[in-house]
C-alpha cells in the first residue's frame, strides 16, 4: 500500500518569484523530485510559468505527501478523501503558494481565490480494493510515523 507518484504544480505569473517558488516546491516535494519549467502564456494572454516538481516511487511519493504534515494530513482525512479522488484513482490537494514560499503548508477551501500549490498522488490500489478505504489507510499510517 502506498503511492505510485506525487506531483505538485504552480501557475507562476510574470511578476511572481520564479526561483522562490521553485526552491518551495523541491522542499515539498524532496530533494530527489524532478522539476519542469514550462513558460508561455496564460488564456487571457499575460506572461506565465508553470513549475513542475515530482517523483515516482513508493518510497519518494509517500516522503513527498508525508511533508504536508501531520496537522494537513489529519485535516485532509477529517475533511474525508471521497471528494478528493477521481475516477483515476489521483488524490488532490491544494495548499497556499503564500505560505509555502514561507516554508509553512495551509490547506486551502474550496472557492478560496488565492494562489495555490496543486497536488497530484497517484494512489496504489489494485482491483478489488476500494480506493477510499486504501487512502484512509494510507493517511492514518503516514499520520502516525510524521
Amino acid at each position: 500500500m502506498g503511492l505510485h507518484s506525487a506531483r505538485w504544480r504552480v501557475h507562476a505569473s510574470a511578476v511572481d518569484d520564479v526561483a522562490l517558488i521553485q526552491e518551495s516546491l523541491v522542499w515539498l516535494t524532496g530533494d530527489s523530485c524532478e522539476i519542469i519549467l514550462e513558460k508561455g502564456k496564460s488564456w487571457h494572454g499575460s506572461e506565465q510559468t508553470i513549475i513542475e516538481a515530482s517523483v515516482s516511487g513508493r518510497k519518494a511519493s509517500m516522503k513527498a505527501l508525508s511533508n504536508l504534515g501531520k496537522d494537513s494530513l489529519q485535516q485532509l482525512m477529517e475533511s474525508g478523501v471521497s471528494s478528493r479522488l477521481d475516477s483515476d484513482k489521483i488524490l488532490h490537494v491544494r495548499i497556499s503558494l503564500s505560505d509555502l514560499v514561507r516554508g509553512k503548508v495551509s490547506l486551502t477551501t474550496e472557492g478560496n481565490d488565492e494562489s495555490t500549490a496543486k497536488g497530484r498522488f497517484k494512489v496504489e490500489s489494485y482491483p478489488g480494493q476500494d480506493v477510499e478505504s486504501v487512502t484512509t489507510k494510507l493517511f492514518h499510517e503516514l499520520i502516525a510515523n510524521v
